[in-house]
């Protein structure tokens, strides 16, 4: 699908075309932004005719200019105004990437309603949970079929339901294509609607993606997010020059701030699917791309199988190059690795990143932990990745690398105005390099758990500090680094703390292994659910020898290969500590997956899901 890119633009100053970086400007040099969402949309008129959207899903090839995305806007704030929406009601807003989502967002954000968004793959019982928790009145459906199945049981105070197609079968609902052709309220009205929004209003509720056993709904108001988009515009020096390649869901902070980033800056959004990830970061050629630590370890991965199957000559240099590319980017290369580097970039690494599109000058890694070799391989390659970290509740992000200071691990300095200490159990601050509980305090942090007291208080201060629950330290450069999740931390029977994914990193740089859930709370030694990377597994062991049974691999020679995999990379020149090492593992037949609900839609696995799920199979490694 063709997509129109932008014409070029003045160059920001300070920005370096050769090396597609951008200096870091002074504290002083402060980004300034809206602080409200009718701000936001008012400063649109600056982008005009220039293309926001170069498509109107993944597979709608219909371009949105700022202008007119800035009219469908107002035309549908104007309806819903007229509808009888108020400043503060919930309104459920269900679907997937693509332009009528963006355009129920901005309207609803501009009257100072408040959404609550999720993913039309939600089942219907947790889409009825977040609009009966939340107290919505109205819900926003991305088609006929979600509308119908929410109407399959009451759907108490519930007033109206607005489905997204052109046409809709539902009784009682409406089409948003009638609302945006249709009357709305007088521009006087919606004047007066949108003056009253201030920047501590309720922006959004966001419900936790589902990691844990029960969904919070965290409160962002405008500056919240608005706060946050300023922030990350300021250190990643994003204009109007870039195009930013989405991927993300459409209602995860991690996604909707890149979008907002876009249409703040008059850059271009361009929606992608992850069937289509390859084939569009080569057609769209974006500046930048953001993605789950997932899709980096997939394109890892592939790149890796797709230079095993080289031959001949170019076989042995392609993986000589790979060799150096991940000494260098590990930052442990040798005087005659770092003498090649330059060789084996005209050679390899440049026709490597062509697949990337070629213009990327960003790439950003959240929403979960990097592994540390995919992270590594990939700066090495020369793919400027920066690794960021934050949480639904930090609106998202509270610390990234910067271009400029970019290496592998750390996930960079805290944002301007944002402070991370990491903590110990008594509450005093950790010193440098002492792993603690990271507690964050700043302009992003929510305003607290929706209808829920005690969770809000059990995790944020009265200074405003948050506590995280993930383990890290500081160092005395001022960089954080993430060593685990409080709450995962498993406790051995002889009483050693084990971070789950670390082991699972380590587990994960064999190219046998595409996935792995690490378990053991309270025993004696660790055991694991490993899925096995097909294609690999195939190459060394013939699939006739394969034995499935009740969704489990359990060929002898499978398990001996992997038994030596793990036995391989668990050991102490790797980091590894003895009680690390995995006595027991399963081979599950079924990768995990966003469709059987073992992963979340940002691919994290829902620990407590794979738990109940495989509970039977998990009693038996420990038996």
């Amino acid at each position: 699908m063709e997509v129109k890119r932008l014409d070029p633009l003045p160059s920001h100053p300070g920005t370096s075309p050769e090396a597609g970086l951008v200096p870091h400007p002074s504290p002083l040099q402060l980004v300034t932004g809206p602080t409200t969402f009718p701000q936001l949309l008012d400063g649109l008129a600056a982008f005009g005719e220039r293309v926001y959207l170069p498509r109107a899903s993944s597979q709608d090839p219909t371009p949105t200019h700022f202008a007119a995305l800035r009219a469908q806007v107002d035309q549908l704030a104007a309806a819903f105004l007229q509808l009888g929406l108020r400043p503060g009601d919930r309104v459920g807003l269900f679907a997937e990437n693509r332009r009528e989502w963006l355009l129920v967002d901005l309207a609803l954000a501009s009257l100072g309603a408040v959404d609550v968004p999720r993913g039309v793959d939600t089942t219907p019982a947790e889409l009825r949970f977040l609009l009966q928790h939340s107290g919505a009145r109205w819900v926003v459906a991305e088609d006929d079929r979600l509308a119908a199945e929410l109407q399959r049981e009451p759907l108490p105070g519930i007033e109206r339901i607005v489905v997204m197609q052109p046409a809709t079968q539902v009784p009682g609902a409406v089409a948003l294509g009638d609302l945006l052709r249709g009357p709305g309220a007088e521009p006087a009205a919606l004047r007066a609607a949108r003056a009253r929004v201030q920047p501590d209003d309720l922006l959004t509720i966001v419900y936790t993606s589902g990691t844990t056993a029960e969904p919070k709904g965290v409160m962002l108001s405008h500056r919240n997010v608005l706060t946050n988009v300023r922030q990350v515009r300021q250190v990643l020096h994003i204009t109007a020059e870039d195009s930013f390649l989405s991927v993300l869901p459409a209602w995860h902070m991690y996604e909707r701030i890149m979008d907002y980033l876009a249409l703040a800056t008059g850059a271009q959004l361009v929606y992608t699917d992850r069937r289509r990830i390859k084939e569009d970061l080569q057609a769209v050629a974006p500046t930048v791309f953001a993605a789950v630590p997932r899709i980096w370890e997939m394109l890892h991965d592939g790149l890796l199988q797709q230079v095993e199957k080289l031959p001949g000559l170019r076989g042995q240099l392609a993986r000589r190059g790979i060799a150096v590319a991940r000494a260098v980017g590990s930052c442990r290369a040798g005087a005659g690795q770092r003498l090649c580097h330059p060789v084996f970039d005209r050679l390899v690494y440049r026709k490597i990143l062509a697949r990337f599109g070629g213009r990327l000058r960003l790439c950003v890694s959240g929403g979960g932990s990097l592994p540390r070799h995919v992270d590594e391989l990939l700066l090495g390659l020369g793919l400027p990745l920066l690794n960021g970290y934050g949480l639904t509740e930090t609106s998202p992000v509270a610390a990234v690398r910067r271009p400029e200071r970019n290496a592998p691990g750390h996930i960079g300095p805290p944002l301007p105005e944002t402070q991370i200490e990491p903590r110990r159990a008594d509450g005093t601050r950790c010193a440098p390099g002492e792993t603690g509980v990271l507690w964050i305090r700043g302009p992003q942090v929510m305003r607290g758990y929706y209808r829920n007291e005690a969770r809000t208080q059990a995790v944020l201060s009265g200074d405003g500090w948050f506590d995280s629950g993930d383990l890290g330290h500081v160092d005395t450069e001022g960089r954080v680094w993430i060593t685990g999740r409080q709450k995962d931390t498993i406790v051995l029977a002889g009483g050693e703390n084990v971070e789950p994914e670390v082991v699972e990193a380590l587990v994960k740089t064999s190219p046998l292994i595409d996935q792995v859930v690490v378990l053991g709370q309270d025993q004696k030694a660790l055991g694991a659910l490993l899925v096995p990377a097909l294609e690999a597994l195939r190459a060394r062991v013939p699939e006739a020898e394969w034995q499935v049974a009740d969704g489990v691999l359990r060929s002898k020679a499978v398990h001996q290969l992997l038994r030596a995999e793990l036995d391989r990379l668990l050991v102490r020149e790797r980091g590894a500590r003895p009680c690390e090492r995995i006595a027991s593992f399963a081979v599950l037949a079924e990768p995990l997956s966003v469709e059987n609900g073992l992963l979340t839609q940002t691919l994290k696995v829902r620990r407590h899901v794979v738990l109940q799920r495989h509970q039977a199979r998990i009693a038996a490694l420990f038996a």
